[in-house]
């Protein structure tokens, strides 16, 4: 992108994040603080180099979660080649450093994620869906479905996700046009539906966008929000989601702060949030219902809407009387897990830096490349 380009983009995101702060109740306690001192989002090198050490991006970014790298060599076993040709990036856009360089593709832990669950609900979106994606981050979701789809794409997020995903899905899609938050405010998006590719919006103008969406996907947000704004969005899916459309949740079944105590957002302090207190009316039908894919915390939760009463409840009441599933939210368990977490952490380091030592970096992509040509020549 041109810098003129990304000069703009930040104006979009200061007038945005302007706006956005006469309706704050979007923001949760851990954004709100993550977000205090922003300063940082109006500089463009900041932008360009968003996911180097996470400058930008940290917490939308999971890439430095995993920095064994023969440890991610073998995550590529998950997939068939021909998914990956079509789906990694060949980029690095915002030059994250925790990104591995495998035959011209990108691949880090973070997207392992995304692979996984587009793998599972790319055979559900069709030709000329309208998707809309709450909390979709910097756009690495969105980036995937976008390329391998024709779907009209809706991000719903915070003004400063919006601006790392204006640049990132900008500059991996130059000829998508892509109607932000300035052109919300020039024109309104009631007539401009047609005009556009790709919407990137805050919250406080959801109910602007007054047409039917054929898929809804939330992933890992939901989870960090109060449950009345949980409702909201709820009441909006409901409401605009079309009689056949689908609605993918994957979040936590319970959330709680780092250290174990209860989590908190900026209206309801001291409460636990749990998946089964979302609140799905009736009419939803349970395609597939499982821990999410390498994140037993994580349930996967994939709806279809329903003109008659459907079986979500039974399923949303399984999930909140299963024992099994909460045993592990427990003070001593969480400490315990911490604990765990932090020693196998040093083992990584360790194990890579004597795996370093030992064979080198050259005989490590070496590896790499035997590995994906094993992958090419599966049947």
């Amino acid at each position: 992108m041109l810098k003129e380009e990304i000069y703009d983009l930040i104006e979009v995101y200061k007038e945005a994040s302007l706006d956005s702060k006469k309706h704050d109740n979007f923001r949760s306690l851990q954004w709100d603080k993550h977000y205090e001192k922003n300063n940082k989002f109006l500089n463009t090198d900041n932008l360009i180099n968003f996911r180097k050490n996470q400058v930008l991006s940290r917490g939308l970014d999971d890439a430095m979660n995993l920095q064994n790298k023969l440890n991610l060599i073998e995550a590529l076993d998950y997939f068939e080649s021909n998914f990956l040709r079509r789906t990694l990036p060949e980029k690095n856009i915002g030059n994250s450093n925790f990104s591995e360089n495998f035959l011209g593709y990108y691949f880090d832990y973070g997207i392992i994620h995304h692979l996984k669950w587009f793998e599972i609900i790319e055979k559900y979106i069709v030709s000329e869906m309208n998707v809309m994606e709450i909390g979709g981050g910097f756009g690495s979701l969105a980036r995937i479905i976008i390329q391998n789809t024709n779907t009209k794409y809706f991000l719903i997020d915070l003004p400063e996700a919006n601006l790392l995903s204006n640049y990132y899905l900008q500059s991996f899609f130059p000829q998508k046009k892509i109607f932000n938050y300035k052109n919300f405010k020039e024109t309104g998006i009631t007539d401009q539906i047609d005009k556009f590719d790709i919407f990137i919006l805050p919250p406080h103008v959801l109910e602007k966008i007054e047409i039917p969406i054929n898929f809804v996907i939330n992933t890992r947000s939901f989870m960090e929000m109060d449950l009345d704004v949980i409702g909201k969005y709820f009441d909006y899916i409901q409401k605009h989601i079309t009689e056949d459309g689908f609605f993918l949740n994957i979040n936590r079944y319970v959330e709680t702060n780092v250290d174990g105590q209860l989590f908190e957002t900026k209206f309801s302090k001291g409460e636990w949030r749990y998946l089964y207190q979302y609140p799905y009316d009736d009419f939803w039908k349970v395609k597939i219902s499982e821990k999410s894919f390498l994140q037993p915390q994580i349930h996967f939760l994939f709806t279809q809407r329903s003109s008659t009463k459907g079986d979500i409840m039974n399923e949303i009441n399984r999930i909140k009387t299963d024992k099994k599933i909460y045993t592990p939210y427990s003070t001593p368990k969480i400490k315990f897990s911490l604990i765990y977490f932090k020693i196998k952490r040093i083992l990584w380091l360790i194990i890579k830096k004597i795996s370093v030592f030992i064979i080198g970096k050259k005989y490590i992509k070496k590896i790499a490349k035997i590995l994906y040509n094993i992958a090419v020549h599966k049947k």
